[in-house]
């Protein structure tokens, strides 16, 4: 059995495992899952390169959170990991951003961005570990990501390749060396929130070109 066919039934035994507690998770597409012409075959290379001394948070401003929640700057609050005592050794960047939005900070809408960098290689050149979709084998665990989501869909001319996933209200674009993960500001819990329907995946697509990451 190849490395591919391996990989296939062992998402196809995980998603049939979890079927009945996911609600985002559907049986595999077997034809979606060996597609991988979502690749961006006109990628120009990074805007932004990975550096894991890098802060998450440097290129987001409040301004730009507030003006695209319509809210006053001073309700946007940053907490940059990356540079606080709390992170842990050798971690990727990571910013979490709250606004202050309800009667307390339990409904406040939540928000982050972070930028994974792609699994470490052995001395051979091959990648140690690609389950998580991160190192050279990424597209096809991606296609597989995608054919196993009922609320995913493929972003056109972003990056490498970009996914957005409605239920988990995230952004994932592919760069060379490193994945951008975005969660733009939400909180099911917030009944006023959840009234304006928001369209989360324009304000990560947003938040992803203010930062700079892709025109």
């Amino acid at each position: 059995m190849n490395v591919r066919i391996r990989k296939i039934t062992y998402y196809l035994v995980v998603i049939a495992l979890a079927q009945s507690c996911l609600g985002d998770k559907k049986m595999a597409d077997i034809e979606e899952m060996g597609n991988t012409s979502f690749v961006n075959k006109n990628f120009k290379g990074n805007r932004i390169n990975y550096d894991m001394n890098s802060s998450a948070c440097e290129n987001m401003s409040a301004s730009v959170i507030a003006s695209m929640y319509s809210v006053m700057e001073d309700k946007v609050i940053f907490n940059d990991i990356s540079k606080s005592d709390r992170r842990v050794p050798n971690s990727p960047p990571i910013c979490n951003f709250y606004i202050k939005d309800g009667e307390n900070d339990f409904l406040w809408l939540r928000g982050s961005i972070s930028m994974i960098p792609d699994n470490g290689k052995n001395a051979d050149g091959t990648v140690t570990n690609t389950s998580t979709g991160y190192g050279k084998d990424w597209a096809e665990e991606w296609a597989i990501q995608k054919s196993t989501s009922k609320s995913s869909e493929w972003i056109e001319t972003s990056g490498m390749a970009a996914l957005w996933n409605e239920s988990k209200r995230v952004l994932n674009i592919k760069f060379e060396g490193y994945t951008l993960n975005i969660n733009p500001p939400g909180n099911k819990l917030n009944k006023d929130e959840a009234t304006k329907n928001r369209d989360y995946k324009k304000a990560a697509l947003a938040m992803a070109k203010a930062c700079g990451y892709i025109n």
